[in-house]
């Protein structure tokens, strides 16, 4: 009996302690530029406060589409490019890592549907140490620049959609 008890309270343990570190995680002004028609692919952005000890977020789920992938922007060739973020992203012990455009930013491919302003993405971020993350993201205009009217390279409204702003130009995989 002593040796069930002890059983069960570590596995009760271990259940704390991932809360305690998921309670760490805080998911700022998550935000996706409306869809100018129907385009294959969208992007989510947001800033991932960590509140406690080092941790990675090492993917994301949502069913809007086909795939949904963490992603940045590379330069190669004097080509702005994106791709797939291998073995995800650090959050620093006590930081902040901003997904943005022009940077790291959850990449939804092949989308189900337009992303229509005002509608609510859930995705689900996964994390090394907190484990998985709720996330509701806001779809704003067309022309948003994030929730707090951010600048940045623009995202456009997805790979393939003719984004290319500025005089950078724009590829992707």
């Amino acid at each position: 009996m002593k040796k069930l008890f002890a059983i069960v309270a570590t596995v009760a343990s271990l259940f704390v302690v991932t809360n305690a570190f998921a309670a760490d995680i805080e998911i700022k002004d998550a935000w996706a530029k409306a869809s100018k028609g129907m385009v294959r692919n969208g992007a989510a952005f947001f800033d991932i406060v960590n509140h406690g000890g080092a941790d990675r977020v090492v993917a994301a789920r949502s069913d809007i589409s086909k795939r949904t992938e963490l992603h940045t922007h590379i330069m190669e060739n004097n080509v702005m490019k994106m791709r797939e973020v291998q073995g995800g992203v650090e959050v620093p012990m006590h930081g902040t890592v901003h997904f943005k455009p022009g940077g790291y930013h959850v990449m939804f491919i092949g989308l189900n549907e337009a992303l229509e302003e005002g509608q609510k993405i859930d995705i689900v971020l996964e994390f090394e140490k907190a484990g998985e993350v709720p996330v509701t993201i806001d779809v704003l205009n067309t022309m948003s620049m994030g929730p707090k009217g951010g600048a940045g390279m623009g995202h456009g409204s997805g790979h393939g959609s003719g984004h290319g702003e500025g005089k950078m130009k724009m590829k992707s995989n």
